[in-house]
């Protein structure tokens, strides 16, 4: 059972991006924060991280649970980009891009300052999979956390 809580948790930012993307189609004449989105949201990740490391085996098998629709969807969206050229025109090739709509500026801010001059049929891709990286990381770094404070208070 919490394996599956564990799976639903990481649908979580599927409910962000349409929620980021419909007050942008609400209110065309104002920017929202988007770096501070993509802050807030990893700093949520790490602290999802931090409460839920124990439901599965191991730390490792929870962030791979729990990243496992992030890592599906950035396998529709490279086929989508690489492979047809084109996102497919339903709600699920909508909810495919908006997956990663919190964490798009952070990742392709940084595949700019790397990569320079790059068109966006490679960093569109890119920037998901950086976005992926991103939330596998920030999730692991807060259940590692976890452990270590538990292990540490057991010692004293």
């Amino acid at each position: 059972m919490k394996k599956l809580v564990l799976f639903l948790l990481g649908l979580i930012p599927f409910v962000l991006g349409f929620l980021m993307h419909s007050w942008m189609m609400e209110n065309m004449d104002s920017v929202l924060p988007y770096k501070l989105i993509g802050f807030v949201f990893l700093g949520f990740w790490i602290v999802l991280g931090f409460l839920t490391s124990d439901f599965a085996e191991s730390q490792i098998r929870s962030a791979m649970i729990i990243n496992l629709p992030a890592f599906l969807v950035v396998l529709f969206i490279v086929f989508q980009e690489i492979i047809l050229g084109y996102y497919w025109t339903n709600l699920f090739g909508l909810a495919m891009q908006l997956f990663y709509l919190p964490l798009i500026n952070i990742s392709g801010s940084l595949i700019g300052m790397f990569l320079r001059y790059t068109p966006w049929s490679i960093t569109g891709w890119l920037s998901c999979i950086v976005g992926f990286l991103f939330m596998f990381g920030s999730y692991y770094l807060g259940s590692c956390f976890i452990k270590r404070h538990e292990s540490y208070s057991y010692r004293r």
